[in-house]
């Protein structure tokens, strides 16, 4: 199976960019019109990311009952035109031009970390759309907030957004792997206050990247233990952060995960283990109120 990492990034820097001129000057309902020829063609051409679709859709439905979408090809098609909305709406939200409504009932959360004076780790995930939240942060001065992440993935769409906004590349962090002067300089940010974020759903880049395998959906599936070291090694608190579409429009979750990630030595696997299953149950519980906001369209059960 080829790793998610991998993958080959769908959609040439020239389309991308034409996209963002468009956005610019035709505004997002007609480029949003224009979504559906596109994720048509998407889902006819791209096999892999379309089986990957409807695995996913049968086993949140196995795992959460009738309330969840019944896979197939109208469900899949769904799926794949909320990532393709996401990507909208993130050149929207860097733009300054968002069209959406979004909500925060989380912000007295935000405030009274801010309040503190330190900063913290916020653990997201390929679910719902926390770019945009970065935007509306940077936008509104809100925080500083820095995005922790792989420098080799979805070059293209990260060029066109760099193109619509100097600040888009200003607070990013590019790695390819967590080092001692990764951990120095992160820690840097947070003792200045700065909220640091990084997703936890997906396994590793590097092939002998450290996993640990806990259920999700039913089933065993393979989750990034570097998140959760990290977290360990900046000794700042944690908190989960999610930015799903629904039905009312966005919604920005923030919410406490863990004052400080303690890994005793003797413990560590089990307390890595616990924490991980923690982080996979929220998911589950997130996936299953809106099941089209998850964008890991990869074979996600299938071990590296």
């Amino acid at each position: 199976m080829t790793h998610w990492a991998r993958l080959p990034e769908r959609g040439t820097r020239l389309g991308l960019r034409l996209i963002a001129l468009g956005y610019r000057l035709l505004g997002e309902r007609v480029l949003h019109l224009a979504l559906y020829p596109v994720v048509g063609y998407f889902l006819l051409t791209a096999g892999a990311a379309r089986r990957a679709s409807m695995d996913y859709l049968a086993r949140l439905r196995t795992f959460s009952g009738d309330r969840t979408p019944r896979p197939g090809w109208r469900a899949s098609f769904r799926h794949m035109m909320a990532f393709a909305e996401s990507g909208l709406h993130k050149l929207g939200a860097w733009t300054g031009r968002l069209d959406q409504p979004v909500q925060f009932p989380d912000r007295g959360t935000l405030d009274g970390l801010l309040a503190g004076g330190k900063g913290a780790l916020l653990l997201g995930a390929h679910f719902g759309n926390l770019e945009m939240t970065r935007a509306i942060a940077a936008h509104h001065r809100l925080a500083k907030v820095t995005a922790v992440v792989y420098s080799d993935h979805a070059t293209a769409f990260r060029g066109m957004l760099e193109t619509a906004s100097e600040e888009y590349a200003a607070n990013l962090v590019h790695v390819t792997e967590i080092t001692p002067a990764t951990v120095i300089a992160l820690k840097e940010k947070v003792e200045r206050g700065e909220l640091l974020v990084i997703v936890g759903d997906r396994t590793p880049a590097a092939h002998n990247g450290r996993v640990c395998s806990v259920d999700c959906l039913g089933a065993p599936a393979e989750f990034a233990e570097g998140p959760f070291i990290l977290a360990h090694l900046l000794e700042c608190p944690v908190y989960l952060f999610f930015c799903p579409r629904e039905p009312g429009g966005y919604r920005i979750y923030l919410e406490p995960f863990a004052e400080r990630i303690d890994l005793p030595r003797a413990q560590r696997a089990q307390a890595l283990r616990s924490h991980v299953r923690r982080y996979a149950a929220r998911l589950e519980s997130l996936c299953a109120n809106t099941p089209y906001q998850w964008f890991n369209f990869y074979n996600y059960w299938q071990p590296r």
